[in-house]
């Protein structure tokens, strides 16, 4: 059943596009062909998301911002592998830092001993001392007492400033902590794009791809953490499979752009959440590779052309007399009989043994329908990804991403692809925290 809420949750998102299409005017009814209902064309009705090739993840390495770098060992594209020296630290501030810490520190430690043998003096004096001057005594005594703790407590920090600076002298030489190519080397600082500092080195971690993109929240009822997915390749029809193992929806992203469904521009304000896609073999995929991401519910298992497998959702009385509103030979809606094969459960569909071909066209059931309506078709010509290009804008075709290009700006990406943004392959783009990146102190 999980199978067919996906498609039903796709038939529904269609009809909004045909809506927007004329199939809500006056007198008109949206048909769409059978063929490509039933999956035997190279178009479906799959929710179909945009998506990058990304690595597995990187590794930011943060410099310590109290020592000055003496010399890197590595460039940028340089492969590296786990433990490799990245770069080293000058260590002759530090061993002045160090020994003026410890010169310090032994200051402290004598200062620390004259007043625990003042407090030995004053309680001598006090217990020789005569009853008028004991409160004297007391008084000197209790203010020792806090001198004592004060500088212990002194001592303490001291001490770990001694530790922290003899650590950094044994660990002069920063090395990677992942297998990976050196992607960005800031060696004089700076900020991103949002103002937030750069790290001093970045590392793609290697060791094969995963895929990233954006679920709007109008459709996000369409994937979850586990749900099997078919990767398409936008060039031709090689695919991959994967599993989607992460939707992050603590890191929202508003998304405000115009959206074009067919029936006009209408801004729109919704959120998209990030989720990544695990493979089960990423041969053939290059790094930054733009893929198209579908839920897997079998619309690529083969099919017998000449068996119709109908959604059981576009039949009307079918525990009776089954009919579908389909569109005749003069173009008009007609209520058409049908003669029904097998039900099968997992996919919730009917064989189609007499009444409807997979020429034919058909609409989705809606009290609004009559009998003698203009039909509409809806059909693979009209499921052409890249012919809905407006103003140079490429991937604004109805079904891509799914929320018809609420995908947002794309760093990297087109922005009208309905794609996934800040990728970490790209220069520049933000890793989630959790997810992509991993931050290093050097």
């Amino acid at each position: 059943m999980k199978k067919f809420a996906v498609m039903a949750l796709a038939a529904v998102m269609l009809l909004s596009v045909l809506a927007g299409c004329g199939a809500n005017a006056e007198g008109e009814a949206s048909v769409q062909s059978v063929s490509m209902i039933c999956g035997l064309g190279s178009a479906t009705l799959a929710d179909r998301f945009a998506g990058m090739v990304t690595a597995r993840g990187e590794t930011t390495i943060k410099k310590n911002e109290n020592s000055t770098v003496e010399s890197i060992k590595v460039q940028v594209d340089q492969e590296v592998k786990k433990g490799d020296a990245l770069f080293v630290y000058d260590t002759s501030q530090a061993r002045l830092d160090l020994e003026k810490a410890q010169l310090e520190l032994q200051q402290m430690q004598n200062e620390l001993a004259a007043k625990k043998q003042e407090k030995e003096a004053l309680e001598r004096d006090k217990n020789s001392a005569t009853e008028d001057d004991q409160l004297s005594y007391s008084l000197e005594l209790r203010q020792v007492n806090a001198d004592i703790l004060e500088k212990e407590y002194n001592i303490a920090l001291k001490g770990k400033d001694v530790e922290k600076l003899q650590k950094a002298l044994k660990n002069v030489t920063v090395t990677s902590p992942v297998d990976g190519r050196v992607k960005a080397i800031n060696e004089n600082g700076g900020t991103d794009q949002m103002g937030n500092a750069l790290p001093f080195m970045t590392i793609v971690e290697t060791g094969g791809f995963r895929i990233k993109g954006y679920v709007n929240e109008n459709n996000a009822g369409a994937l979850s953490e586990g749900t099997p997915v078919v990767i398409r390749s936008r060039v031709n029809d090689q695919t991959w499979r994967g599993t989607i193992t992460l939707i992050d929806w603590e890191n929202a992203q508003q998304n405000n752009q115009n959206r074009y469904d067919g029936g006009g521009d209408d801004t729109t304000s919704s959120s998209k959440y990030p989720f990544y896609v695990d493979l089960d073999s990423s041969d053939g995929l290059l790094l930054g590779q733009h893929v198209y991401i579908e839920p897997d519910y079998g619309q690529d298992e083969q099919q017998d052309g000449s068996t119709l497998k109908l959604p059981a959702y576009y039949i009307n009385d079918v525990d009776s007399s089954p009919w579908v509103w389909a569109q005749n030979a003069k173009g008009k809606l007609e209520k058409r009989s049908l003669t029904l094969g097998e039900y099968d459960a997992d996919m919730d569909t009917y064989v189609v043994t007499d009444g409807l071909s997979a020429e034919d066209y058909i609409a989705f059931p809606d009290e609004t329908l009559k009998a003698g309506m203009t039909c509409v078709t809806y059909d693979e010509s009209t499921f052409d990804p890249g012919a809905g290009d407006i103003g140079g804008m490429d991937g604004m075709d109805g079904m891509d991403g799914a929320d018809m290009g609420d995908m947002g700006d794309m760093s990297g990406m087109d922005t009208a692809d309905g794609g996934a943004a800040d990728m970490a392959p790209e220069d520049g783009a933000a890793a989630l925290p959790g997810a992509d990146m991993q931050v290093v102190e050097g």
